[in-house]
């Protein structure tokens, strides 16, 4: 139950840091900021989704996470975390070519990194897993 409310908490202060630098920015604003933030408000939405759920199933006295549930989370972290390698290497061959500083695209990274746990995540869950 504790853990829902952390859940819940992680995503409320991401949406309100994310809320302070938009208003803290003096340039105009290029299409990749307010893509970052639809990113954002994405992944924002995905953890309140995954608290919300915890909480429904702790206040029907079920178990927060059951054998699947955990068994789909750690088949989506470890498809993304392999994915996410190929990513890195990818940023790493077009960090030359491109005009990016390194905290943009290091900050692309990682939210890159968080869209792939996101799909694959949403791969598991609806599609199902094979017995392997």
């Amino acid at each position: 139950m504790k853990r829902s409310y952390l859940v819940l908490m992680v995503s409320a202060l991401v949406l309100v840091t994310t809320i302070l630098w938009l208003l803290n920015t003096e340039k105009p604003m290029h299409i990749s900021d307010f893509v970052q933030f639809g990113i954002i408000l994405v992944l924002v939405g995905f953890g309140v989704f995954v608290g919300i759920s915890r909480l429904k199933s702790g206040t029907r006295r079920e178990p927060v996470e059951d054998e699947l549930s955990i068994k789909i989370l750690r088949k989506a972290s470890s498809t993304a975390y392999y994915i996410s390698i190929y990513m890195w290497l990818g940023f790493m061959y077009i960090s030359d070519k491109i005009e990016w500083e390194s905290h943009r695209l290091i900050g692309a990274g990682i939210l890159g990194m968080a869209v792939l746990f996101f799909v694959s995540w949403i791969f598991y869950k609806t599609i199902g897993m094979k017995d392997v």
